[in-house]
């Protein structure tokens, strides 16, 4: 599943370049002079519509496929189309990695001791309390506050995701058009030292992820499901595997992690990783 995700974002991210060089308008108002590459940012639409402060059809549409995807896939932009994940891990060192490795270990200690208490039966009665506002929803406010202000999107001015694409473009024009521009340089400048800089920035401050979690509580579909009758846990084992594989630090198999279901991206770690291959996206028969 994860080489299909791979693939898939690859493929995506080729045809939103692609699109985007041969100039045929692919997007929203929300583009910062870059043709409009709004349309793979889940923010943009909303960005648009408080800054315009407009009723606009097409940006309406958008924030509704939206809203839709998000109840139907939940998370998934954010592990299956988002190019700042894999951006981030490319930039991370051995440290880094090896910091995170750890931070996923405790948590999966965590979630053992939540379950050592508890059974199946009483799982929902031991899940942490968790935050419902982070940092991701400070900076998401001051995102649609800011557009209102200003007018126009400010946020996509610092943007991971759409500094990624503006890289690409002004890369494209200085090598297809022979067109030297400062872009080139301060464009990858400023989506390194914000990878670098805020290391968390999926878990921590992006205003996407915020929102899309948001809509995401009312999600129940493609969510990761365990069959009882395979899972070790269930027999009484200590196996936190699918806990200490997610990268969000969710417990796939009762909730019980640092963080809820809702921020499950469908990245299909924790389905490789189970030992027992009791987990699955789709709600089989026990």
């Amino acid at each position: 599943m994860i080489r299909i995700r791979k693939a898939v974002r690859f493929l995506i991210v080729a045809v939103l370049l692609i699109a985007l060089f041969a100039g045929w308008q692919t997007g929203t108002l929300c583009s910062v002079g870059y043709d409009a590459i709004a349309y793979i940012c889940p923010l943009g639409a909303l960005e648009t519509i408080f800054g315009s402060w407009a009723f606009v059809p097409r940006v309406l549409i958008c924030l509704a496929v939206v809203v839709i995807v998000a109840l139907v896939f939940g998370k998934a932009f954010c592990s299956w189309v988002c190019p700042v994940a894999p951006l981030s891990d490319l930039l991370r060192g051995r440290k880094a990695r090896e910091k995170d490795e750890c931070e996923r270990t405790q948590a999966a200690h965590r979630v053992l001791e939540r379950w050592s208490d508890t059974n199946a039966a009483q799982a929902e009665k031991h899940k942490p309390i968790r935050s419902r506002v982070d940092g991701r929803h400070v900076v998401l406010a001051g995102s649609l506050a800011s557009a209102a202000v200003c007018g126009f999107p400010v946020f996509c001015l610092v943007c991971p995701i759409g500094l990624t694409f503006a890289s690409a473009i002004a890369l494209y024009r200085l090598i297809g058009f022979n067109e030297p521009a400062i872009e080139v340089l301060v464009f990858p400048a400023l989506l390194v030292l914000e990878l670098t800089v805020f290391r968390k920035w999926c878990h921590r401050f992006c205003p996407v992820g915020a929102l899309l979690s948001l809509l995401s509580r009312g999600n129940r579909t493609f969510k990761p499901h365990v069959n009882a009758s395979m899972c070790a846990r269930h027999a009484g084992s200590s196996c936190a595997a699918c806990a200490q594989a997610c990268p969000e630090h969710i417990d796939p198999c009762a909730d019980l992690g640092d963080r809820s279901l809702a921020e499950c991206t469908r990245c299909g770690a924790c389905v490789n990783t189970c030992p027992a291959k009791a987990l699955s996206f789709v709600n089989r028969k026990e």
